[in-house]
């Protein structure tokens, strides 16, 4: 005869049995569609508009007959160099040469060597509310509140470059994003994210997030709208982060830690990897399947300078006759607003906070069978963008001055380049 103990014990385990899980894995896969710099828009619509970023507006185009003075250039050589093609004049051909030599000697590169030139000055944000995080975890600094009401909000890379033309605008609709977007969906790169939990997709303290490259492109409906549901294969040796996150109320919040991704890109050497030092990340579910995000950390802002200013074809000459920009002028901005990652040997700052938001559509994300790595086909004169980067990078660490580069003679000649020994009694750390 079964005793009572054993048939409620029998009983007990039929109704845990029957019962219903409480959870099961889950994942969702994303491919992003849209994806800028995180910067906060105060005016009501266009890009030129004043607004409560910027009172004055957008930083207008540049005057070249007062961007071009030096000491060793003479008013008449501005004159012919800044005659309008109208009258005559050569247009660009002569002045974005010229633009690119504005230091204390003629030979110099001033994109290279920004140091040697003086800082011109450029009209900052001054407005208070930023998108972004508290980076630092605390409410007395950033300078900025999130348009939800939190403080000490950090993006000083706002701050810097948000009155610029090419960056300013209603939200997808800057100069520089459209063309960026428009590109990235034309196949220059492809950002994926993947999210995987084991309770309510909604609610759920135990998340794994990814962000990745793929080498799958996009594909469009006859709209040129992102279609959804399509796969793409993950790369997860660069260009990938893997973090621990938490779901609430399908507001994801990832863990502080570095985070790589792809870099917002509107060309072939623009292109690569972005490294946001103690990032966060933080996702919304949208009722459509999708989601909207945000991402920021403290940026290399040499790094930020160098994507900006050397790139092929538009390079610091092209970004500033067609943008309205000025990369002495940002240059010096980047530099005066970093605001994290001291140097252990000079104790300067050598990132600055930022913030990019994006939009993705429902899509699989898988691991291939095999290891993938990122796709760069070779770029015409795609070397001479690595070179100037390079050069760049060791002119400021250093403070000697890097030759201006020369492109290599057609019988494959190495490149030439003109001399730049410092003049007796200069230094570059007397413009710094």
């Amino acid at each position: 005869m079964v005793s009572m103990k054993t048939r409620l014990l029998i009983a007990a385990a039929l109704a845990l049995s029957a019962s219903p899980a409480t959870a099961a894995p889950w994942v969702r896969g994303f491919v992003v569609d849209n994806y800028e710099p995180a910067f906060y828009y105060g005016g009501r619509s266009g890009t030129e508009e004043r607004g409560s970023d910027c009172p004055k507006g957008t930083i207008p185009i540049l005057d070249y007959k007062t961007v071009l003075k030096t000491s060793w250039r003479t008013q008449a050589e501005i004159d012919k160099i800044t005659l309008p093609v109208s009258a005559g004049g050569l247009g660009e051909r002569v002045v974005s040469p010229a633009m690119t030599h504005r230091g204390f000697r003629r030979d110099i590169d001033t994109y290279v060597n920004p140091f040697t030139a003086p800082d011109a000055g450029m009209q900052q944000v001054t407005g208070k509310i930023a998108e972004g995080f508290n980076l630092d975890g605390k409410a007395d600094t950033g300078g900025f509140t999130s348009p939800s009401g939190e403080r000490g909000i950090d993006n000083a890379f706002y701050r810097a470059w948000g009155c610029i033309m090419s960056y300013r605008g209603t939200p997808w609709h800057a100069y520089l994003s459209e063309r960026a977007n428009d590109k990235m969906l034309d196949g220059l790169y492809t950002m994926v994210i993947r999210v995987s939990g084991n309770a309510d997709p909604m609610n759920d303290d135990n998340v794994t997030f990814e962000v990745a490259y793929s080498p799958d492109h996009v594909v469009k409906d006859p709209m040129g709208a992102v279609v959804r549901d399509v796969s793409f294969r993950m790369v997860k040796t660069e260009q990938y982060t893997k973090l621990k996150a938490r779901i609430h109320n399908g507001v994801l919040e990832t863990e502080q830690a570095d985070v790589r991704m792809p870099e917002f890109s509107w060309g072939e050497t623009r292109r690569g990897e972005a490294l946001f030092r103690h990032g966060r990340i933080r996702l919304t579910m949208n009722k459509n399947g999708g989601l909207s995000g945000l991402v920021g950390g403290y940026r290399d802002w040499r790094e930020v300078y160098g994507r900006d200013t050397f790139n092929v074809p538009s390079g610091g000459a092209t970004r500033e006759t067609y943008y309205h920009e000025n990369q002495i002028a940002m240059y010096y901005a980047l530099k005066r607003n970093a605001d994290g990652i001291p140097d252990p040997k000079t104790g300067r700052n050598t990132a600055i906070s930022s913030a990019y938001r994006f939009t993705a559509k429902p899509a699989f994300v898988v691991d291939p069978p095999v290891a993938l790595a990122v796709d760069e086909p070779p770029y015409p004169g795609g070397e001479r963008t690595v070179l100037e980067r390079q050069r760049f990078l060791h002119a400021i660490a250093t403070r000697v001055i890097e030759p201006e580069y020369k492109a290599p003679a057609k019988n494959g000649a190495p490149p030439q380049t003109v001399a730049s020994d410092e003049p007796a009694g200069e230094t570059p750390s007397q413009n710094n």
